[in-house]
Formats: structure tokens, C-alpha cells, sequence
């Protein structure tokens, strides 16, 4: 296989499994104490097991890896997305993800190498507040929320449709379909959320915590969606193991253009 397609390949999968380890954790931690885990809280109770602190290190590895993996896949389309507005729009969605991605391999670094953990709706809550401040700051919060929104109707249209089986190998299980409809799912209900309390802020100018892990906790009121979202949430940690195992990455557009070079 040709070089650079083998590291493309080991980004992905090192990546994948790290961010199954994150969603796992965080939908089952949420389903056993009740209270709601977002993807940088969750890593606090990671650390405390045995082993810990080399977990979060090799966590925040393959957490840069797969950040790596989505700004450089943005960067070269690889996933042939194209590059008219809803091209752009969705490549834009895979470099937020890979910074994303990239801020929580940082707070695991953190906790591996004895630093504290932090609140990703404590960091949230800061950055919209220092955005409110400034000068029409409301609009740029408000226009993160658009950008939520549009996170979770995207989100919703991969639960809905099941094209993410696209990019799976042809061995893949039958059941991953359904396991990644249903992460898809819990992921859109987040993200909904998500915006809803950005938006909010922006329009009151009062901000709170805003974080992955409070946009969970908007949910706690309805015990049942509460739980089935948690669960979809630990489904997509199962999937992205699928991913690490089945994403055909040899069979996308870029590859075939490096292969054919």
C-alpha cells in the first residue's frame, strides 16, 4: 500500500478507537449514576481507574490522531464532499470536529500528566461570555448556534438515511446500520440542545455553562428520552469502534487520486 495512504489509514483508526472509548464511557457513565458526562467531565472518572494516567495519554494520542484525520481529510476532501456552499458547509463541520477533537486530546494530556480536569461547559460558558462582550459579540454567538443547528440536522440526516454505510467496508456487520442510526440519533438530540442554550445566550446576553455535558443534562426532566439518548450516545462509541475496524478509507475519492498518481 502506498505510504501516505497507510498514515492516512492509522489516523482514522487510531482515532476511531479513541473517540469509541470516549462515547462509551460517557453514555454509560450517564446510564449508571444519572448524572450527565460530556467529552472532557467523562475523562475525570477515566484517569481515577488503575492505569489511568497512561490511559489518558494514549486517549489523548488517538484523540489528536483522529483531529489530525478530519482537518486534513476538510483540507483534501476526502470524503469528495465538493467544494459548492453545502461542500464547503460540511467541510467546515470536519474541521470544527477535528478541533474539537483536539481541545479534549489536550485535557487528557492534562490529566495524564497530573493536571486537573476541566468543564467543557465551564470553557464553553467562558468563550461565549468573552464573545458576548465584544462589539455585536450576540451576532457571533448567535451565528454559533446556527452552526450547532445545522451540526445536529446533519447528525439527524445521517440517523435518517444510513448513508454513512457509504463508507464501510462490504464485511461489515449488518447490525452496525442500525447501532450507527441510533448513535447518529443521540448525537442530533445533543447538538440540538446545544444550540438551543447557545442561542439563548446570545439573545439574553446571560450566559451559564455551555458545554456538550449541560446539553445532555437539558434532557434529565424526560427520564425516558434522558436514558435512550444516553444510550444512543454509548451505541456511538460502539460504532466508532465499527469504524475503526470497517471504514474502507483505501476506497475514498483521495486515495484512489493518490493511488492512480
Amino acid at each position: 500500500m502506498n505510504p501516505k495512504v497507510e498514515h492516512i489509514a492509522m489516523l482514522a483508526r487510531v482515532g476511531y478507537l479513541a473517540r469509541a472509548t470516549v462515547y462509551f464511557a460517557l453514555g454509560y457513565l450517564t446510564l449508571a449514576t444519572g448524572e450527565a458526562e460530556g467529552t472532557t467531565s467523562v475523562l475525570d472518572p477515566l484517569a481515577d481507574v488503575p492505569g489511568g494516567n497512561a490511559l489518558m495519554v494514549l486517549l489523548a494520542v488517538g484523540l489528536a490522531a483522529y483531529g489530525l484525520f478530519r482537518l486534513y481529510g476538510a483540507w483534501v476532501d476526502l470524503e469528495n464532499d465538493g467544494d459548492d456552499w453545502k461542500g464547503r458547509g460540511k467541510r467546515f463541520g470536519h474541521v470544527l470536529s477535528g478541533l474539537a477533537h483536539l481541545g479534549i486530546a489536550w485535557a487528557a494530556l492534562k490529566l495524564g500528566f497530573g493536571g486537573e480536569g476541566s468543564s467543557d461547559g465551564a470553557a464553553g460558558g467562558a468563550a461565549a461570555d468573552a464573545v458576548i462582550d465584544l462589539p455585536g459579540g450576540w451576532v457571533l454567538v448567535v451565528v454559533v448556534a446556527i452552526g450547532f443547528a445545522i451540526a445536529a440536522v446533519s447528525q439527524a440526516s445521517r440517523a435518517w438515511s444510513g448513508k454513512f454505510m457509504s463508507l464501510m467496508s462490504r464485511d461489515t456487520p449488518r447490525w452496525a446500520e442500525t447501532v450507527g442510526r441510533v448513535g447518529f440519533a443521540a448525537r442530533a438530540a445533543v447538538f440540538a440542545a446545544l444550540a438551543w442554550a447557545v442561542l439563548h445566550a446570545g439573545l439574553s446576553g446571560t450566559v451559564g455553562q455551555i458545554g456538550f455535558q449541560d446539553a445532555l443534562a437539558m434532557y434529565r426532566e424526560e427520564d425516558d428520552l434522558y436514558r435512550t439518548i444516553a444510550a444512543g450516545l454509548a451505541m456511538f462509541g460502539v460504532f466508532s469502534l465499527v469504524m475503526a475496524r470497517y471504514r474502507d478509507i483505501c476506497d475514498s475519492p483521495l486515495v484512489k487520486r493518490i493511488l492512480a498518481d
